[in-house]
């Protein structure tokens, strides 16, 4: 069974042979948010026959300059302005947002997707030499919130919920319809899938009402999702945060996958129980907690419990492996990941 046969039978429910990877430290392709050069990254020990590879799409940037220590400034095509922090702990922060004050939208001019031609360009090149074997995920990062919350700030977006919320919908409507080009893109890029991470919900819950977000911002993800799959690419999501209030919206998105990359934060059986055997689950060991700060055997249990809670005997799971950059994650742990997503144990 080769690589690509292998991720579409488990997200179809169709027998993979195994559980299938999908690697994020992609050489060549990985660049941690525009911080790293993609041809220095190197396929984390072990997980060189990996199934599934990562392509995220983040932003298209002009070089601005250094501050006074030294460090980045770049601008990227919505606007915002982004200090790449000398501390490797975090990958950027915005330092100017174009929509953060009250009626800056009036004279906003939203971007043309064609900035992102130049990406997509060197990425279809680099699948078409390098990894043309294997199965292609075309991410979009960030998400439709996440972009909103950089341009008007997450103070800014959440008054304006109260204050102004045709101004709100109006510009989530207009970063869906960049993202849809987008999808676009990754389709002509060679991408099997396209799966969109975004997040507006911390580990307390939602940071809006449930029924402000299912009244007003959920036709804005139908729209997005059915865009991707009328492309003929299998659709997906990442939503950080606690989401359990609104599990069963999701259900409603009808997505092909759903990643996971804190499955504490709903909570492992939850997840199960809501998705478990109907919708493919992809995971990686939990990025907050264990593979963060747990022993190699406890990332490797946690990988197992992954694979068996989520998953079923006809598929519908794969592994996340990721070593990730600024912060790496311990290379013990990234080992121990891969060996219980591949553990054979009952």
């Amino acid at each position: 069974m080769d690589h690509i046969d292998r991720v579409r039978r488990a997200i179809e429910f169709a027998s993979p042979d195994r559980v299938p990877i999908e690697l994020v430290d992609v050489p060549y392709v990985y660049d941690a948010y525009g911080t790293l050069n993609p041809a220095e990254v190197r396929t984390p020990a072990g997980a060189e026959d990996f199934d599934s590879m990562q392509a995220t799409y983040h932003w298209t940037f002009t070089e601005v300059g250094t501050n006074e220590a030294g460090e980045r400034l770049r601008r990227e095509e919505w606007g915002c302005l982004q200090r790449v922090p000398a501390d490797t702990s975090s990958a950027y922060a915005v330092l100017e947002r174009p929509l953060k004050e009250p009626g800056s939208l009036a004279v906003y001019s939203f971007p043309d997707p064609k900035a992102a031609d130049g990406y997509f360009e060197r990425i279809q090149q680099v699948y078409m030499d390098r990894y043309a074997d294997r199965f292609l995920c075309g991410y979009i990062d960030p998400g439709p919130f996440l972009v909103a919350f950089n341009l008007m700030g997450y103070d800014g977006l959440l008054t304006r919920l109260h204050d102004n919320l045709d101004e709100v919908k109006l510009v989530l409507h207009k970063i869906v319809d960049y993202q849809i080009e987008v999808a676009r893109k990754w389709k002509d890029a060679g991408a099997h899938a396209v799966c969109v991470i975004d997040e507006f919900a911390g580990t307390g819950g939602l940071m809006l009402s449930p029924s402000l977000w299912r009244q007003h911002f959920k036709a804005e993800f139908l729209r997005l999702f059915e865009a991707i799959r009328s492309l003929g690419l299998y659709a997906g999501c990442l939503l950080d945060g606690d989401i359990s209030a609104i599990l069963e919206d999701v259900r409603d998105l009808q997505l092909d996958f759903l990643d996971l990359r804190q499955p504490h934060a709903v909570g492992i059986d939850r997840w199960a129980e809501a998705f478990g055997g109907k919708v493919c689950m992809k995971s990686s060991v939990d990025m907050m907690t264990t593979l963060a700060s747990g022993t190699a055997r406890e990332v490797e249990v946690e990988a197992e419990k992954l694979r068996h809670a989520l998953g079923t005997d006809r598929g519908g799971f794969m592994g996340l492996v990721l070593r990730w950059h600024r912060p790496s994650y311990p290379e013990a742990n990234v080992k121990a990941s891969l060996r219980g997503f591949l553990s054979t144990n009952p």
